[in-house]
């Protein structure tokens, strides 16, 4: 059984604290002003903000666009593969970007605009960044690998 967890982006930092946590993720139940409310508004929920709660129990306010799902695999040197990584495969000289979709783990190519299951590339990749801190990678042949 593979282990479920997740990482992503704190919303603050402070001092040294690192650019992404790892832990157990969880939505904030935020409520906001509806921007064209014409009274004295309105309030709605908003799902932009979560919390990462790491194996020692301290909680992390994150931002949901950067949280990325741990895949159970990792690449042909033994690092962690999350969502949202970019994956360089030697065997195909491409680059991909693992995805969730449809229930599964799949990878988007970049250099070629072909996709498959990550299980298909893996052996043969290696983590090389991800769409938020190297968002260059998601760009054609002129960036090279």
């Amino acid at each position: 059984m593979r282990e479920i967890k997740f990482r992503a982006r704190p919303c603050y930092t402070v001092g040294r604290q690192p650019a992404w946590v790892y832990g157990t993720f969880q939505y904030i139940a935020q409520r906001r002003v509806s921007p064209g409310a014409t009274d004295n508004g309105r309030l709605e929920p908003r799902v932009d903000k979560g919390r990462i709660v790491d194996i020692y129990g301290a909680e992390t306010e994150v931002l949901c666009d950067t949280v990325g799902q741990y895949t159970g695999l990792k690449d042909k040197n033994g690092v962690e593969i999350y969502e949202g990584d970019v994956l360089y495969d030697s065997y195909s000289d491409n680059r991909f970007e693992v995805r969730f979709d449809d229930g599964s783990f799949d990878v988007r190519g970049i250099l070629e605009r072909d996709g498959c299951y990550l299980n298909d590339v893996v052996s043969d990749s290696e983590v090389i960044g991800n769409i938020h801190d190297n968002p260059e990678l998601l760009k054609g042949k002129e960036y090279g690998v």
